[in-house]
């Protein structure tokens, strides 16, 4: 027994051998060349576009590669000038430390001579009296060892 759904279908919807749209088949044919065109165009400018991408790369690498080595010797240089800097702070702060030293002594030496030179229990008067003493006696030894008469206070 035959299916119902054979009764009422008369076949596939065509007689005969199904031959395709053979008055289109230049656009199959068509369709094909403007795919195989797109191809090689779309390969082409891929190439292209990795065939620049290639050049900025190398152009980049290049570059950075130039800057980072010229960095690293800056790198090198300031650490060379901060031991430098280093070694001048210390060897300054070793100085100021003796000088400070040679200072301190020097002062307190000053304050060890000033009550001598300063404070000696005479009036203006009493030193400026003493200190002509002090010259004239000066002048007479002077004229003791003046055997040649050279000296004119001394005639």
């Amino acid at each position: 027994q035959f299916s119902p759904i054979d009764e009422d279908t008369q076949g596939a919807g065509f007689k005969g051998a199904y031959a395709g749209k053979q008055e289109r088949s230049h656009g199959v044919i068509g369709m094909l060349e403007v795919i195989a065109s797109d191809f090689d165009r779309t390969n082409r400018h891929t190439d292209e576009a990795e065939q620049k991408a290639h050049e900025e790369f190398v152009e980049f690498d290049r570059v950075s590669r130039a800057d980072i080595s010229g960095k690293e010797t800056k790198i090198a240089l300031d650490k060379e000038d901060l031991e430098s800097t280093v070694n001048k702070i210390a060897q300054g702060l070793d100085d100021l430390e003796t000088e400070q030293g040679l200072l301190d002594s020097a002062l307190k030496r000053l304050e060890d001579l000033k009550p001598t030179c300063i404070d000696t229990g005479m009036s203006y008067a009493d030193r400026f009296a003493k200190r002509e003493e002090e010259v004239a006696a000066l002048k007479r030894a002077l004229c003791i060892l003046d055997t040649e008469n050279v000296e004119a206070d001394c005639q």
